[in-house]
């Protein structure tokens, strides 16, 4: 064979060698890959797993959480429209206020003896937290049970009159300074902050609902009782009033201020005192239905027949937590209004309690006036009251 053959036959084995060398190569990368995606996925089929189990519990968590809120919301929308008790505690006031929305508004904790029963009443409502609390006044039998309540409940917003100026100077009228100390302290251990309680104030608004505080409307008064706290409450077309221990002058300047405080249910300021619920007053708040708080048999001669008998002339329906225990007020808004006293009183018990009453306003009225006229007009008022208060309960049942 020539050179020029041997030459020819040289490079035309060149070109196969390299192209079968290139096919064995790539034949190896490929295998290499395939090996190589097979162990990855073998490796990543646990993680896979994991992740979906750890996918299925996340998502057992959410509906178990998703749950959890559906049924708070459920417990907090649960209330059908407003709810108000009139807790009984004695001697004083305390006011717990169940809003639609699920929160609570407590006006008031009555006296220090009573702190613990009012936790436990709380307790059994199934409160567990007080959205907003007012502390009306610095009376020990309204406020002396605020450090039970403080202390046993998670707390919104507080507010209370700014009368710590001024509270050294009542100190001997029924130890105030000492137990609005015990108030304050109370929210300091719980770096609680209060809020200024006077006329103006908004303490809760919607759109179906408001809370207004309508009284105290100045910074100086001769008597405690006028810096007291009134709070006005709107629900629909209902009105509620609370005036606390609010008395005639205070009265006087809720109607000078022009406000529409015509109401459906009005709390009677100061326990029933002749000292508050004046005829104009009343007149201008033109309630339906009325509750007193107050102690069976107290010292002060709770409820005065002077009040007892503006009530009954502006044809008021009377519920006295001396007589009824606690009163369950519910309200639509609307057309539905009902007042459900705890206990009904038979005659002869609510003859027994009025006449010591009427008694003890006898005698004070008879300081101030005809000894012989007082009593007349007070047992001819005795026996109206008997007649409103048998009324009011049996309307309520």
């Amino acid at each position: 064979m020539s050179s020029s053959n041997k030459n020819y036959n040289r490079r035309a084995g060149t070109p196969s060698l390299i192209v079968g060398l290139s096919l064995a190569v790539i034949a190896a990368v490929i295998a290499l890959i395939v090996s190589s995606q097979t162990n990855r996925n073998q490796e990543q089929k646990p993680v896979a797993q994991t992740s979906s189990q750890d996918s299925s519990v996340v998502s057992t968590v959410s509906k178990v959480e998703s749950s959890e809120d559906s049924e708070k919301k459920v417990e907090a929308v649960k209330r059908n429209g407003l709810e108000i008790k009139y807790i009984d505690v004695g001697q004083g006031n305390s006011t717990l206020v169940m809003l639609p929305d699920g929160k609570n508004l407590l006006i008031d904790a009555g006296s220090k003896e009573n702190g613990d029963k009012l936790v436990s009443y709380l307790k059994n409502e199934k409160i567990e937290k007080i959205d907003y609390l007012i502390a009306t006044n610095a009376d020990v039998n309204d406020i002396g049970g605020m450090p039970s309540v403080i202390e046993n409940f998670d707390i919104g917003r507080v507010y209370a009159p700014n009368i710590e100026d001024i509270i050294d100077a009542y100190e001997t009228e029924k130890n105030v300074s000492e137990v609005y100390k015990s108030f304050t302290e109370a929210l300091s251990a719980k770096k609680l902050v209060k809020l200024d309680a006077s006329s103006g104030t908004h303490v809760y608004f919607s759109l179906s609902l408001t809370v207004d505080i309508i009284s105290p409307n100045d910074s100086a008064y001769s008597d405690l009782n006028n810096y007291s706290t009134a709070v006005l409450l709107k629900y629909g077309q209902q009105k509620f009033i609370f005036m606390s221990d609010a008395e005639n002058y205070s009265e006087q300047e809720i109607i000078d201020n022009g406000i529409d405080i015509t109401s459906d249910v009005i709390m009677i300021g100061n326990h029933g005192s002749s000292a508050a619920s004046g005829k104009s007053f009343i007149k201008a708040v033109a309630p339906k239905y009325a509750v007193i708080s107050c102690g069976a048999n107290n010292s002060e001669g709770y409820p005065h027949q002077e009040t007892l008998k503006t009530l009954e002339q502006n044809e008021t329906k009377v519920f006295r937590t001396d007589l009824n225990g606690t009163i369950t007020l519910k309200s639509d808004g609307m057309n539905e209004l009902k007042l459900t006293p705890e206990k009904q009183v038979n005659k002869e018990t609510a003859s027994s309690i009025e006449s010591s009453a009427t008694d003890e306003s006898v005698t004070k009225s008879s300081t101030e006036s005809e000894s012989s006229d007082s009593k007349t007009e007070s047992n001819t008022e005795n026996e109206t009251s008997k007649e409103t208060t048998e009324e009011s309960i049996a309307s309520a049942a």
